[in-house]
């Protein structure tokens, strides 16, 4: 979840802007398919992007924002998909540095298949602190995730995050942060019995501690790089669902010439599970538990439009599952709108 960093010179300042982009694709694996995948196919894709901040008093701001999208294929038609989204954010901060927040979002996907529909949102409490090239911030909440097509594997409970970042050099900022969930299910725990069978627990429920560690670095000279690492930890009493993974991400913007930027974006995941038996190793959601490389040629057209040109490849993270691949390639046009002129 992105949200912005609302600075105490901008308190009686309001602030609306959005975007629409609406793009021509080709993908080869419409429904993610593993093993072979399926046939490919063209659509059209939409998204736009609403969002308004406003004060509240001398030091309190108010942020709220709304998006949806969807993708429509012109012959796979159980593939369309659509994404809404929402977020709002309170804000209030102080002269000796400290700031607090309290947000709430929520994300609903549906397609005509219900095959990876979701929802998933929460609600947040976070206080930082900035002092000089210095900012700490702690954090918790609630969380939530519904899987609509099967409800058993959905979830819910608390989270705690912890985290920092350092501005090192003008050119240069360093980030580093904690978070656990706790996860509870509402379906008993599989359990391996002596005879090595998998059998439903009685008189509990499904229990799961999900941690995440992550390092950034964000270098800015004439291009901006961003380099991430991220582990994964998942302790459950349920058989089958305690994992290791790692995860390393690259991303880099380029400017070229006649005024385009070349952007690259690299994503590599290696997953472990530490019992012998894999139970749900290929369960994902949006080739979101994929390596991917993702590169885009973008070129501003005037002040408010922008075409881009991009590809997007997606394969089987490392450790689990079957072979998996996905292309996309498409073209799109972006049209910026706001309060700022």
């Amino acid at each position: 979840m992105t949200v912005t960093v609302v600075q105490p010179a901008q308190a009686q300042e309001v602030r609306w802007e959005g975007k629409v982009r609406a793009s021509g694709e080709l993908d080869d694996n419409p429904y993610r398919r593993e093993g072979d995948g399926g046939e490919a196919d063209g659509l059209m894709r939409y998204y736009g992007e609403l969002e308004l901040e406003a004060p509240v008093g001398v030091r309190g701001r108010v942020l709220g924002r709304m998006q949806h999208g969807g993708k429509v294929f012109f012959g796979e038609r159980d593939a369309d998909a659509f994404v809404s989204a929402g977020l709002l954010m309170a804000s209030r901060w102080w002269d000796s540095g400290v700031a607090l927040r309290v947000m709430g979002d929520v994300k609903d996907r549906s397609e005509r298949v219900s095959l990876r529909d979701y929802t998933r949102g929460g609600t947040q409490v976070q206080l930082s602190y900035t002092g000089g090239p210095f900012q700490g911030r702690v954090g918790g909440g609630f969380r939530f995730f519904g899987f609509k097509p099967q409800p058993e594997v959905s979830s819910q409970g608390a989270v705690v995050q912890v985290g920092g970042a350092l501005r090192a050099r003008d050119d240069l900022l360093l980030d580093a942060s904690w978070m656990r969930s706790w996860r509870g299910f509402e379906v008993a725990p599989l359990v391996l019995d002596a005879t090595r069978t998998l059998d439903w627990g009685d008189g509990e429920r499904r229990r799961d501690v999900f941690d995440v560690v992550r390092l950034g670095l964000t270098h800015r000279w004439w291009w901006i790089a961003e380099l991430g690492y991220a582990y994964q930890r998942n302790r459950s009493n349920s058989y089958g669902q305690a994992l290791n993974r790692h995860q390393a991400e690259l991303e880099l913007t380029v400017p070229g010439p006649w005024e385009l930027f070349v952007s690259l974006r690299a994503e590599v995941q290696r997953t472990r599970y530490e019992d012998p038996v894999l139970i749900d190793e290929t369960f994902v959601l949006d080739d979101e538990n994929r390596n991917a490389l993702g590169v885009a040629l973008a070129r501003r057209v005037g002040r408010r439009w922008e075409v881009e040109v991009r590809y997007h490849l997606y394969a089987q993270e490392f450790g689990v599952g079957e072979s998996y691949r996905r292309q996309v390639a498409g073209v799109s046009l972006a049209y910026d709108f706001g309060s700022e002129e």
